[in-house]
């Protein structure tokens, strides 16, 4: 009898070791949520919309656009946090989920809530201006910055973005004083610019190209270690009187961190076909953006070295 018993606990637990086992393979068996940390139509929203169609292909579930704007991206990234470590929530935010852990004092997440899927795109951002402005040139922006401070301002998406962080950066290497002037989103600041109520701005070439062809915006210099392909004739900052200017956001895909191991490779295996893409590839190319595909560990090292990057900066305004 009591060799029957354990017989029938020993079948008992194989059973149920093969019932886990294959709840895990099952992964994934419903919709996947994306949170998208700003608004409609940004660059984060866009790459968003345009992996989701690839990976849902890839992971044969849909998988569904949340966007959950605020407070510089951080609402919606720290949903992305404190969402069920199961893989059915994930994130796409920028560098600004690494820079907010410089810039904010009481940060609604930290960077080790979340695990990292892989890198997605990175590229820089152009510097533009108004027309009205009668700026051509970034030396002739910084000489107009200075004979008249109250005269230029720039604005972002929120604090940590990369609009922000090239005018910071642009204000402290100029030694200018372009007052900032924060939005909900970069989509919501275009009109402003356009109107010419805000002057110049650094801003996704996706934003940018369109404005810069019309007339409706002068391209001033782009914000990466070398010239933007399709944007040949347009100078870097670095070029233009400021060596060792950078800005060159990057996108990522992350989950919460007790995500399990399997279903972080799942989603990573699933990215690195949908990089690959050419519709994905195409798309990020009209952004002016480079696909990175590689590694988890190399995403780990590139959120964690953004971070340290901007410590030394002063943030204050």
């Amino acid at each position: 009898m009591h060799k029957r018993a354990l017989v029938l606990s020993a079948l008992l637990a194989a059973t149920a070791g093969s019932d886990l086992l294959a709840k895990e393979v099952q992964y994934p068996s419903k919709p996947i949520t994306l949170i998208v940390p700003y608004p409609p139509g940004g660059p984060n929203d866009v790459i968003a919309r345009t992996l989701s169609a690839e990976l849902s292909k890839e992971l044969k579930v849909p998988v569904v656009i949340e966007n959950k704007a605020g407070a510089a991206g951080n609402i919606g990234t720290a949903a992305a946090a404190r969402a069920p470590s199961d893989g059915y929530t994930i994130a796409l935010p920028g560098s600004a989920l690494a820079i907010n852990t410089v810039i904010f004092d009481n940060l609604p997440y930290r960077l080790p809530d979340f695990r990292a899927i892989g890198l997605v795109a990175q590229g820089p951002v152009v510097a533009v201006a108004h027309p009205s402005a009668g700026i051509r040139s970034i030396a002739e922006l910084a000489q107009a910055a200075k004979a008249r401070p109250e005269a230029f301002s720039f604005p972002s998406g929120g604090k940590g973005t990369s609009p922000h962080l090239g005018g910071v950066l642009f204000n402290q290497q100029a030694q200018v004083k372009m007052t900032h002037v924060p939005y909900k989103g970069t989509g919501e600041f275009v009109p402003d610019l356009l109107a010419g109520r805000v002057p110049v701005a650094f801003v996704s070439p996706l934003i940018a190209r369109q404005h810069v062809d019309s007339g409706a915006l002068v391209a001033l210099a782009t914000t990466g270690e070398k010239r933007l392909r399709g944007w040949e004739r347009v100078p870097t900052v670095a070029e233009s009187g400021y060596p060792g200017f950078k800005v060159q956001p990057w996108y990522a895909l992350v989950a919460p961190a007790a995500t399990p191991d399997g279903v972080v490779h799942t989603l990573h295996e699933a990215l690195q076909k949908a990089l690959q893409s050419p519709r994905v590839q195409e798309k990020l190319v009209n952004l002016g953006l480079d696909a990175v595909p590689g590694t988890i560990r190399q995403a780990d090292a590139a959120i964690l070295g953004e971070a340290a990057q901007w410590k030394g900066i002063d943030w204050s305004e």
